[in-house]
């Protein structure tokens, strides 16, 4: 089936691509299916019906795909043609395997090639605005390319959309969020790696340099109240400013008082020592009881300097939020429901979030 049988379809004020029967049977292959994130989606997908190949670099992935009945792609991205040759016949790709400033080139590479879909986590600003740099060839090649389709800026991207849309001449936004809940070793050590180092802030449409926990916001979802920092790092404040144009953004998180302090530049010992000795005895990541009671809060405010217009909601444990936001965009990505180029997870609006479960609107 040739890209020129596709006719467009419109859908939420979006321009699509309709796929036919054959096309929705398609495929997906989840790329660093052996950590606790990619296990977690494995999971998931089995249980909504969906059947993926499960990719990584490690035997772990054939033990993993032997549990769930499911096909097995061990190889690591060291040959761009065997990464080709991986994604022959895959319409999506989930690239959960972080490292995205690394991972992210080596397999948009491959999927503009292949003609496979790009999805991934990245979750900061340096690693969602990289594959910005992918747009034009991704719209050339007909695939769509999205980054943060997790937690750490699905939701909240899609929050902010939405305030845009109800205060269309709005010139300031204010993204906050907090958790209850684990985190895995793969973010505790790519956040401590640098927790002291400048980030940014978007101020008159450019990123400007930002310093970690430089403000603090005291803010409100679902009658919890929250005390968080400036986070400079948050990728909405790349995504927020591509989705709605709005040309001043700040991003606070709620973070615990040690890594506050951290970000501040104290206690950086204990950050070593935890980086260089106590990470190995750390738990992988949120225990089951945490996936299965912890909580998110998301927090997005538009302003045109008179008005301001608050979107809010609370939902799932972190990483549960992550894994039922990749189920839903990879649904709407096999039923033709994608558009070409960079996108951001705004694309989908507030429909995305409603198939969610445990997503609720303050």
């Amino acid at each position: 089936m040739t890209r020129s049988h596709r006719r467009p379809l419109v859908f939420a004020g979006y321009r699509f691509s309709k796929l036919d029967k054959m096309e929705t049977m398609s495929e997906i292959l989840i790329y660093g299916a052996a950590g606790f994130t990619g296990r977690l989606c494995a999971e998931e997908f089995v249980k909504a019906g969906l059947r993926p190949i499960l990719g990584g670099r490690e035997e772990a992935v054939r033990a993993l795909a032997e549990r769930l009945d499911l096909r097995a792609a061990v190889f690591d991205l060291n040959d761009p043609r065997e990464i080709e040759r991986q994604l022959k016949g895959v319409r999506l790709l989930l690239n959960l395997s972080g490292q995205f400033l690394t991972t992210q080139k080596l397999l948009i590479e491959a999927c503009l090639v292949s003609g496979t879909h790009y999805v991934d986590l990245a979750g900061e600003v340096e690693d969602t605005s990289s594959a910005f740099a992918f747009d034009e060839r991704a719209r050339r090649a007909n695939i769509m390319i999205m980054p943060g389709a997790g937690f750490n800026v699905a939701p909240s991207d899609i929050a902010a959309g939405i305030a845009k849309k109800r205060l269309p001449d709005a010139n300031h936004l204010v993204i906050a969020l907090a958790t209850d809940g684990g985190v895995s070793r793969g973010t505790l050590k790519g956040m401590l790696s640098h927790i002291e180092k400048a980030g940014h802030r978007r101020v008159g449409g450019a990123l400007v340099a930002a310093r970690p926990a430089e403000t603090e916001l005291d803010f409100e979802v679902a009658g919890r109240k929250f005390r968080a920092v400036y986070d400079p790092w948050l990728g909405d404040l790349f995504t927020a400013g591509v989705s709605t144009g709005i040309p001043n953004i700040s991003t606070y998180s709620a973070f615990p008082w040690l890594a506050v302090a951290m970000m501040k530049g104290r206690l950086l010992w204990l950050r070593d020592l935890i980086l260089n000795h106590l990470l190995p005895l750390l738990p992988e990541g949120s225990s089951a009881q945490q996936l299965r009671d912890g909580r998110t809060y998301i927090l997005a405010i538009a302003s045109n300097g008179k008005t301001r217009e608050r979107v809010a909601l609370m939902g799932p444990e972190a990483y549960r939020f992550t894994v039922l936001c990749l189920r839903e965009i990879t649904r709407a990505v096999l039923a033709g429901r994608w558009s070409p180029g960079f996108q951001t997870p705004a694309l989908y609006g507030r429909e995305l979030l409603e198939g969610v479960e445990g997503v609720t609107w303050d």
